[in-house]
C-alpha cells in the first residue's frame, strides 16, 4: 500500500501531543515541573495543530471531512471528538496556569484519561479487517509510541530549561517509554505472525479468478526477511537505542544533552519507520487487475 504521509504526520504528532500532556500530568500529580508546564503546553498545542494540518492534507479537499461526520463510528468523527477534547483540556490548563496555584490533580488525571483515549481512538480509526497488518495490535503500537515520544519531548524541554529535577523524571519516563514502545512493537509483530496474505497475481477479468493463489506470504516473513526487513530491523534498533540512551542518562542528570539529542532523533526515526512499515505490509493485500 502506498504510504500516506499526511496520515503518518497526523498520527506521529497526535502521539507526541498525547504523550507530552500525559507526561506533564504525571509531573503535576507528583507536584513537579511547575516552570515547564507552560512551555510544554505550548509545545503540545503546536504539535496538535501540525497533526491536524496533516489530516486535512490527506483529504485533499477539506470539505470532504463533513462526509465523515454523519456517523459516530466514522474514524474521522472519533478523531475530531478526541481533538476537541484535547483542545478543551489544553484551554483548561492555560486557564489554571494563569495564577500561582498548582495545577489541580483532578485536571491532571482527566488529561491522562483524554490522552490515552485519543491515542486509542486514533489507532482504532485505522483498523481494517481486510488488511491483516491493520489489526487491534495497532493500538498497542500507538500507545507505546506515545509513551516514548512524550517523555523524550519533556526531556528536551527539561534540558533547555536546565531543570534537573524534571530532567531526572523525564529520563525515567523515557526509559519506561522506550520499553513500552518495544512491547508495542512485539505485540504488533506477534499479531502479524498469525496472518498470511494470498497473492493472486494479475487478472484481466476479476470475475474469472478460478485458479489457486500464486503464492501465500507470511506477514512475519515479509517483515523480518522480506522487502520490509531493513525498515523493520532499523525501527527496532532505534527503539533499543532510545532505551540505552535513557538508561545511560540516568547517571548523567544535568549533563545529558548529547544523549537527549540522540534519543530524540531515534525516537522520531523509529516512529516514522514503523509507520511506513505498516503501510508496506498492507500493500500485497490488494489484487491487481
Amino acid at each position: 500500500m502506498e504510504t500516506q504521509w499526511p496520515l503518518v504526520i497526523f498520527t506521529l504528532f497526535v502521539c507526541l501531543t498525547c504523550g507530552l500532556l500525559a507526561s506533564m500530568s504525571i509531573l503535576a500529580i507528583k507536584g513537579q515541573g511547575r516552570d515547564l508546564q507552560m512551555p510544554a503546553l505550548i509545545t503540545s498545542f503546536a504539535s496538535l495543530m501540525i497533526g491536524g494540518i496533516g489530516a486535512f492534507l490527506h483529504l485533499e479537499h477539506w470539505e470532504r471531512i463533513f462526509n465523515g461526520f454523519g456517523h459516530i463510528t466514522s474514524g474521522i468523527t472519533q478523531e475530531l471528538i478526541g481533538c476537541v477534547a484535547l483542545g478543551i483540556v489544553i484551554v483548561a490548563w492555560f486557564v489554571m496556569l494563569r495564577g500561582d496555584k498548582a495545577l489541580p490533580k483532578w485536571l491532571a488525571i482527566v488529561t491522562l484519561v483524554v490522552a490515552v483515549g485519543m491515542v486509542c481512538a486514533t489507532a482504532h480509526s485505522y483498523l481494517m479487517p481486510a488488511r491483516p497488518a491493520w489489526g487491534l495490535a495497532l493500538i498497542a503500537f500507538y500507545l507505546g509510541n506515545a509513551c516514548l515520544l512524550g517523555p523524550v519531548a519533556l526531556w528536551c524541554l527539561a534540558v533547555l530549561k536546565k531543570d534537573e529535577a524534571v530532567e531526572k523524571t523525564a529520563i525515567n519516563l523515557s526509559f519506561f517509554g522506550a520499553i513500552a514502545q518495544l512491547v508495542g512493537d512485539v505485540i504488533y509483530v506477534a499479531a502479524c505472525a498469525t496472518a498470511t496474505i494470498a497473492s493472486y497475481g494479475h487478472y484481466l477479468d476479476p470475475t474469472q479468478m478460478t485458479t489457486a493463489p500464486v503464492h501465500v506470504d507470511s506477514l512475519l516473513a515479509v517483515m523480518t526477511t522480506g522487502d520490509a526487513a531493513m525498515m523493520f530491523w532499523l525501527a527496532l534498533a532505534c527503539a533499543v537505542l532510545a532505551l540505552v540512551c535513557a538508561l545511560v542518562a540516568k547517571k548523567k542528570v544535568g549533563a545529558s544533552k548529547t544523549l537527549m539529542i540522540v534519543a530524540a532523533i531515534v525516537a522520531v526515526a523509529t516512529s516514522l519507520l514503523f509507520r511506513v512499515l505498516i503501510y508496506q505490509l498492507g500493500y500485497s493485500v490488494f489484487l491487481l487487475y
